[in-house]
């Protein structure tokens, strides 16, 4: 009776997360939206964007300051990290803060924001289903990542296979238990999603193939190697961030928001619209741009945004790296077609990744 009790808690958590990234996507997709472009019409009217990210910022880190003072003094882990009590109040609180640091254009991805926030729903679940029991605080939270995951990429296999990663954080073995949550929160994640919107995504590629040819192999291995530079060149672009921001003697909240936000529209300014905001949905319109850009414009665009990961990260803005790194990868992946224009993309695209995740074991910089 436990057993199918713990299951449908599963599949309860499943739903909520699921429900949690639409909206939250949602809302930071549309007001980005019409802030910057609809409103103010920044991608023409460039210099807007210096005073919109010092507002927006200011409104962030006061909101950061009054309702979760404790985080400014540390940057968010990757994915989020640390104990939270499962209320709904710090529920509220993360979703809010991390929307604010998202719309202000924070380079970063929302994966820092959601995995705490669903993480707290599935300890939520657990208190008052199972009296917080330890063992099923842990298997919910588990579910509550794998659910988020499937939910990002809108895909069960993506979902299940996030079950590898909880194995790691959590330092478990893999159970047959784990195995059958994992294919009812991942399921049920992608179900309701289907149900809720099937064709709303929040990432645009653009047009790919799975056929894979022995040359498609060898260029992913290549793109493997730059992909291992590239998390250490993000991890040095951060940490030379991080000593400038301790050399500095402005400690007031409203004084880092200044600071962070002038570094930030300037490089924004210097990039173009192009390396604005997490990146999720300006890989196809850099592909769609390659040939005008040509060589050394995506690699500018690449160098700015690395430039723009780092400074975020460093400054205090709240989010995650993984997404931001995918644009990343995508441009490098894009460069490569420009010098051979038969590389497959997604092949190449995973290889880039597959190394940039490879580095992360000594970086320690994007999870």
């Amino acid at each position: 009776m436990k057993k199918l009790q713990l299951l449908i808690a599963v599949a309860l958590v499943g739903i909520v997360v699921a429900c949690t990234y639409f909206i939250f996507e949602y809302a930071v997709h549309h007001s980005i939206n019409y802030i910057w472009e609809d409103l103010l019409n920044t991608d023409t009217k460039r210099l807007l964007v210096v005073p919109l990210c010092i507002a927006l910022t200011s409104i962030y880190f006061a909101l950061q300051h009054f309702l979760d003072r404790k985080s400014e003094t540390h940057e968010a882990h990757g994915l989020g990290g640390g104990t939270i009590d499962a209320t709904i109040k710090n529920f509220a609180t993360i979703l809010l803060i991390g929307f604010f640091s998202l719309v202000a254009g924070a380079s970063l991805g929302p994966e820092a924001v959601l995995v705490p926030a669903c993480m707290v729903v599935g300890a939520y679940v657990a208190t008052k289903l199972f009296k917080g029991e330890k063992q099923v605080i842990g298997a919910l939270a588990g579910a509550s990542i794998i659910a988020l995951f499937a939910a990002f990429f809108h895909s069960f296999i993506i979902g299940f296979l996030a079950v590898f990663l909880v194995t790691k954080q959590a330092k478990v073995k893999l159970s047959p238990q784990l195995v059958v949550i994992a294919v009812i929160a991942s399921g049920v994640a992608t179900l309701t999603l289907n149900v809720i919107d099937p064709k709303q995504t929040f990432f645009n590629w653009p047009d790919y193939s799975w056929e894979t040819r022995i040359i498609d192999v060898l260029i992913a291995v290549g793109l493997a190697v730059v992909g291992y530079a590239l998390t250490f060149a993000l991890k040095a672009a951060h940490d030379i961030f991080v000593k400038l921001r301790s050399f500095e003697h402005f400690k007031q909240w409203w004084q880092q928001a200044l600071i962070a936000s002038v570094g930030l529209s300037t490089l924004y300014l210097l990039g173009g619209p192009l390396v604005q905001f997490t990146g999720n949905e300006a890989i196809q319109p850099m592909y769609s741009q390659a040939a005008t850009l040509g060589i050394l414009g995506l690699a500018w665009i690449a160098l700015i945004k690395l430039l723009a990961i780092g400074w975020s990260k460093a400054m205090g803005y709240r989010g995650g790296m993984v997404f931001p790194v995918i644009f990343l990868a995508s441009v490098l992946v894009v460069i490569a077609i420009q010098i051979y224009p038969e590389t497959n993309f997604i092949i190449a695209l995973i290889g880039t990744m597959a190394g940039a995740i490879a580095a992360e074991r000594k970086a320690k910089i994007l999870f």
